[in-house]
């Protein structure tokens, strides 16, 4: 979805937000995108140590630095560079996620996780991909995906416009195991090609909850369903026209 489209749409459901005094965002909003271009005044990992890409989620957020990410990660995590796409997916015996990390009781279950894993992950469309605050960007990108960072009523006004426009059967908002990186951007982007596109509830992986504020929690629509979502605001429970007939 075009930039400028992402950007209005997000002014718009942040003022609709505010006018119903329905909550706010924590943090400023991320928008995902892929480039051919190793574009200026972008973070990469060192090349030499152990690093998760959400210790460095402030310089995104504080500083307005740019992340990018691509196969070459050096000695850091290889999560991004696995979920993302640019790497095979490794861990397929389960025994990372079951013996070293403990957040599965038995291996075959942890095997399983690797599976519904390895399904979720699309090929990236460029060599490289961009994670940067929404209001820093210009020119003409193709946001992939939008994190949100809600207090906790912004979260219920959310999971209720993601309700709005949808029929009995549908998740519409999903809070899956994953880590962090999955849940911000591999799930999201992969909704982004299903008929019906679910939002996601990330940054619940435990481990990586000690690099973040406690307040924090994403939530994460790819881009096509967060235009659709703030289409549907006109008639909705956050129509600045609409008045409650019980008083609330």
């Amino acid at each position: 979805m075009n930039l400028e489209i992402v950007k209005e749409s997000y002014k718009q459901l942040s003022e609709a937000m505010s006018f119903k005094s329905f909550g706010s965002f924590k943090y400023p909003a991320i928008g995902w995108y892929f480039s051919a271009e190793e574009l200026d005044n972008s973070f990469v990992f060192e090349k030499d140590k152990w690093v998760c890409m959400f210790m460095y989620l402030k310089l995104v957020i504080n500083k307005g630095k740019r992340i990018r990410f691509s196969g070459d990660y050096g000695s850091a995590c290889s999560g991004p560079a696995e979920l993302f796409g640019f790497q095979e997916l490794s861990g397929s015996d389960g025994k990372f996620i079951a013996e070293t990390e403990r957040f599965k009781k038995t291996r075959e279950l942890a095997r399983d996780h690797y599976e519904v894993s390895l399904a979720s992950i699309r090929p990236p469309k460029e060599k490289y991909l961009y994670m940067e605050k929404l209001e820093n960007m210009d020119g003409d990108k193709e946001i992939e995906v939008v994190n949100l960072f809600p207090d906790v009523t912004a979260l219920a006004c959310l999971g209720g416009l993601s309700h709005y426009d949808r029929g009995k059967g549908m998740p519409n908002v999903l809070m899956p195991f994953a880590s962090s990186c999955q849940s911000v951007f591999t799930i999201p982007y992969n909704e982004k090609f299903q008929t019906k596109p679910n939002c996601v509830i990330g940054l619940m992986d435990t481990f990586v909850r000690n690099y973040l504020p406690e307040d924090m929690v994403s939530f994460s629509v790819p881009s096509n369903r967060f235009v659709e979502m703030v289409n549907n605001i006109k008639g909705s429970f956050l129509d600045k026209d609409f008045i409650n007939p019980t008083g609330h």
